[in-house]
């Protein structure tokens, strides 16, 4: 399942939903950037899944405004997301990493060159993890799930600081 599927399975199992509240609830979650999903790929992915027997649909007139199609979860996309948020949560993932095919090739470089290429990435490791405790700071709720992903980012970032500072001394 990929993650677009997974994302819009998850919200409308939250509550039956149309395609432009499921859009504006990606991006209230700041799903669309994290994920990078663009809008015009949620109505393919309404379709598939409904295809696929996971949502099922009905049509809602609205007075005065052009009728919606609301999407619902049937019991078997009801397990079909189950199965498959206990798999992404118990696995550790490996995302492809742009950083790490360039540093696979480093050696290529003059070592003033490597040496200012993970120093901006330093630099811009310090931003993010300045603009997530801002975020964090300014957050207002209890949810704890929500603040264990701002925090993950968090966590990871900072550890890739110290990993990136130890190999700056080492170059």
């Amino acid at each position: 399942m990929t993650i677009l599927e997974l994302t819009i399975l998850g919200i409308v199992a939250e509550t039956p939903n149309h395609a432009y509240n499921i859009d504006k609830l990606i991006v209230e979650r700041g799903l669309r950037d994290r994920f990078n999903i663009g809008f015009s790929s949620i109505y393919a992915t309404l379709n598939k899944l409904q295809d696929d027997g996971l949502l099922e649909s009905s049509f809602s007139e609205q007075k005065n405004l052009p009728g919606r199609r609301i999407y619902a979860i049937t019991s078997q996309g009801r397990r079909a997301l189950t199965e498959e948020l206990v798999k992404a949560i118990s696995q550790p993932q490996k995302l492809p990493s742009l950083f790490e095919a360039g540093l696979s090739f480093g050696a290529l470089l003059q070592k003033a060159e490597l040496r200012e290429a993970l120093s901006l990435y330093e630099a811009e490791l310090g931003r993010l993890v300045q603009n997530k405790v801002r975020a964090l700071t300014a957050m207002d709720t209890t949810d704890q799930i929500k603040r264990a992903l701002l925090t993950r980012p968090l966590t990871l970032w900072q550890a890739e600081r110290k990993w990136n500072r130890e190999l700056l001394s080492l170059i």
